[in-house]
């Protein structure tokens, strides 16, 4: 028994046991939605694998407490500057007060007591880490002569009235801090220059740290619906003009990204199915067999989805476009065999001899439509990326159960009594357009040929070029308050670029410390030189256990109680106040305590307290693990284009040293090529499938040219589009190209192989011409429908591909067939 014969005899008679096949089915893939359905909204996660500086990102986001930092900014109106600065410290100290705050820096910690005081609790560690000879010329300001020199000449500066001695005798009250927190001043210079106020002090930023556990999609909603609650009361106390409170950082992004994706199944996938659903009801006007489309539909993108989840455990928040692309593809299945199906009808077959003859004559067609449909997505995987991964994966999955749905389930919503449609105005137009074409094939060629021609010319050629796109802002989510708030920061404080990561990770503390002293030395010569803006490094902050205890043994050469009472002396001859100079006793004290054989080596760390707002600063270099960390480099413009990086990645890096370069500005540039290589090599290779599996099925040259001669037009036509409506390319959306071509050959396969064997134009071609028009209608809505989600990625490459099919279509309709009818003439019969 035929394959066609058994499936029309099971959905004629045995229409219970099938029911009962769906329901099991159904059931099985709720058991798996229910118990393993998990999200990934790491926007990091769409991006390849197999990238240094894609492997760095995920380093920095995953390792580092700075991915936990919220910024606030407030922002007035010009007139209201005084009273922003006066509003500051209320707002500040009100966000201390929050439960899920855990620091603020509202300014420099040089600017306030505590902070001076917390600078000064790590000054030792940071003096014995100084280098031999630093440290040697440092201890030689200890000598009492030196003291009293000093204090001599400060207090003579004091009585003639210049404020800064008061400020060195506060800090420095010895005159070695300043010598041990030098290196330290050195490698942050770069944070001078990032202020925490607008030069027209119309926007000051506060920096928070969150105690959120964990960066998860719930955990990030459930903060920042804290951190809304707390921006809607924040201006309270304010009396000028309208405040704007402004808030953004990676919890901030998380959380819209994750709501989005839920607003995206549902808009994508609603809008999908009503476009699909308007189409399919115009073509065929049977409501019953609309229901049961849309039922096999949404029955195989819940299996795909069950498949994906027990392949993937967690989907990416682009995988979840695949049910509105899937309903646009698998329609088409739906379209063809049900229209092949009214047509046996009307030519006057049963119910099950009618579902015989269209599975069996276009049960081919559907099986290589899937099959090349299958693949296009499939290629994906090569992508590296794994939010396209899964979408190529799922949308294969997917329309292979379409194809098979539409060839089955379909049935069950047709009833088996209801009378064929006998006047189709559709058809009708559609089957005096193919007597046209087959009659007159010339017109329409010279026509749509020439039209489609200028089009590829304007799309292959080099001008006007078609701009891609390499920024954050093309994967940051559609009208999202995250976003706009940074663009505004970045608009009032345009020193604040992103600046390229170097990520280090060490053995030890003395291999640590010695990459980073080299890394410094060698990033000075690029400043020097204007190859680079500026930079930052951790280098002060990386002890180094060798010099640590070799100035320790020096230290013990130094009479420190000697020390002690000379400055005790010193003191009461100047007149000043020994309680006013007792953090320069406890640094004395503390001196004592490390010279001790059997102390172990001093940690800034435990001397640093735990507010500190210093931290803020520390956490940008050091991970979790503290021999994990990472320095910055401003360079002179922002990083826009792979040439940058290619040359910041010669530069930057130190012989010897194992270094990741990262950011996100760094790493759009860096996947430049990557992105392009999808766009020729890859898009090459689904052609060259097509081309085979073309010749395969037409074995006929002038057919085969036909159709390869129309994927070309229906591709130039696309990127002339998207040229003329300046539509960019990114990072992500040229994929669009191989999907483009592996849906897009699907419509000539359907009218190819009608052709080759039909020798009933009115009866076969004009039969599947509708159809495929139908079927293109439904992809393009269900690409289109990807137009509305929030993800731009999402969004661009659905805008992309129904642009591509759209032409593809047309391509079909008005160049392939005329062109077979002058290459392989047939008589029309139809009357």
């Amino acid at each position: 028994m035929r394959m066609s014969d058994l499936i029309a005899r099971v959905m004629a008679q045995r229409r219970v046991l099938a029911w009962f096949g769906v329901a099991a089915l159904a059931a099985a893939c709720f058991g798996i939605l229910i118990t393993r359905i998990e999200l990934d909204s790491d926007v990091i996660n769409m991006l390849p694998k197999g990238f240094e500086s894609v492997e760095g990102l995920k380093i920095y986001d995953r390792d580092f407490e700075q991915t936990r930092e919220l910024t606030f900014a407030l922002r007035c109106q010009p007139q209201d500057v005084d009273k922003l600065e006066e509003f500051a410290p209320t707002f500040a100290e009100n966000l201390r007060k929050q439960s899920w705050c855990e620091r603020v820096l509202a300014g420099s910690p040089m600017e306030t007591p505590d902070g001076i005081r917390d600078l000064q609790s790590i000054a030792v560690p940071l003096l014995l880490n100084l280098e031999p000879a630093a440290f040697e010329q440092t201890m030689a300001i200890l000598q009492p002569e030196r003291i009293q020199e000093r204090l001599h000449r400060l207090h003579q500066e004091i009585e003639a009235g210049s404020p800064r001695p008061e400020f060195e005798l506060g800090f420095d009250p010895l005159g070695i801090i300043a010598p041990a927190l030098k290196p330290f001043a050195e490698a942050n210079a770069i944070e001078q220059e990032q202020p925490l106020t607008s030069p027209d002090r119309t926007m000051h930023v506060f920096l928070v740290v969150t105690n959120q556990p964990s960066l998860s999609a719930f955990e990030c909603q459930r903060l920042m619906r804290q951190v809304n609650a707390f921006r809607a009361r924040a201006g309270d106390g304010w009396e000028g003009r309208p405040l704007e409170v402004l808030v953004t950082g990676r919890s901030a992004y998380v959380a819209e990204i994750s709501l989005s994706m839920r607003y995206d199944i549902v808009a994508t996938l609603g809008s999908s199915v009503l476009l699909v659903g308007i189409i399919f009801f115009i073509g065929f006007r049977r409501w019953l067999p609309l229901l049961g489309m849309g039922f096999s539909l949404l029955l195989s993108c819940l299996v795909a989805l069950a498949a994906g989840l027990l392949v993937f455990g967690r989907l990416s928040m682009l995988a979840v476009g695949f049910c509105a692309i899937l309903v646009g593809l698998g329609v088409d299945f739906a379209i063809l065999i049900f229209g092949r199906y009214q047509q046996a009808r009307i030519d006057g077959e049963e119910y099950q001899p009618a579902i015989a003859t269209s599975v069996a004559r276009l049960g081919r067609a559907v099986f290589f439509g899937a099959l090349t449909t299958a693949v296009g997505f499939l290629a994906l995987i090569l992508s590296g990326s794994m939010g396209f991964s899964q979408l190529g994966v799922l949308i294969a999955i997917g329309i292979f159960f379409a194809g098979l749905f539409m060839c089955t389930i379909l049935f069950l919503f047709v009833r088996p009594g209801q009378a064929p449609q006998r006047h189709d105005w559709v058809f009708e137009i559609v089957k005096k357009y193919v007597r046209w074409s087959v009659q007159r094939p010339a017109p329409i060629i010279i026509v749509a040929g020439g039209i489609l021609l200028l089009l590829s010319v304007i799309g292959f050629s080099p001008v006007p070029p078609l701009r891609f796109e390499a920024s954050v802002r093309s994967l940051e989510p559609k009208n999202s308050r995250a976003a706009e708030a940074l663009q505004a920061i970045m608009a009032k404080m345009p020193t604040r670029w992103e600046p390229v990561l170097a990520i280090v990770h060490a053995r030890d503390a003395q291999e640590l410390h010695d990459d980073w002293q080299r890394i410094t030395a060698h990033w000075t010569e690029l400043q020097q030189t204007g190859k680079i803006k500026g930079f930052s490094t951790p280098a002060a902050l990386c002890l180094s256990p060798v010099w640590v205890e070799k100035n320790r043994e020096r230290l013990r050469t130094v009479n420190l109680p000697a020390v002690r009472q000379t400055l005790e002396e010193a003191l009461r001859v100047e007149g000043f106040s020994t309680d006013s100079f007792a953090s320069a006793f406890r640094l004395l004290d503390d001196l004592r305590t490390v010279v001790d054989p059997k102390a172990p080596q001093p940690d800034w760390r435990k001397h640093l307290p735990k507010g500190a707002g210093w931290w803020f600063l520390v956490d940008r270099y050091f991970a979790k693990n503290p021999l994990l960390t990472t320095g910055f480099a401003t360079t002179n413009e922002p990083v826009a284009n792979h040439a940058q990086s290619k040359e910041l990645s010669r530069e930057l890096p130190v012989p010897g040293v194992p270094m990741i370069l990262s950011g996100w500005s760094y790493t759009l540039a860096d996947l430049q090529p990557w992105s392009q290589r999808q766009l020729l090599i890859i898009s090459a290779l689904m052609a060259l499938f097509d081309v085979g599996l073309l010749a395969i099925l037409y074995r006929d040259f002038r057919l085969w040219l036909i159709q390869i001669v129309t994927l070309a037009f229906g591709i130039g036509a696309m990127i002339a589009t998207m040229k003329l409506l300046n539509l960019h390319l990114n990072l992500l959306n040229v994929l669009s190209f191989r999907l483009v071509l592996a849906i897009g050959v699907d419509y000539g396969i359907y009218v190819v192989l009608v052709w080759q064997k039909t020798r009933e134009l009115e009866h076969d071609v004009a039969g599947v011409i509708k159809p495929v028009i139908l079927a293109g209608l439904t992809a393009v809505s269900g690409f289109g429908s990807l137009g509305w989600a929030r993800n731009p990625s999402l969004s661009g490459l659905g805008i992309a591909c129904a642009i591509g099919i759209f032409w593809s279509l047309l391509a079909t309709i008005f160049f392939a067939l005329p062109a077979m009818a002058a290459a392989k003439p047939k008589v029309w019969s139809g009357q």
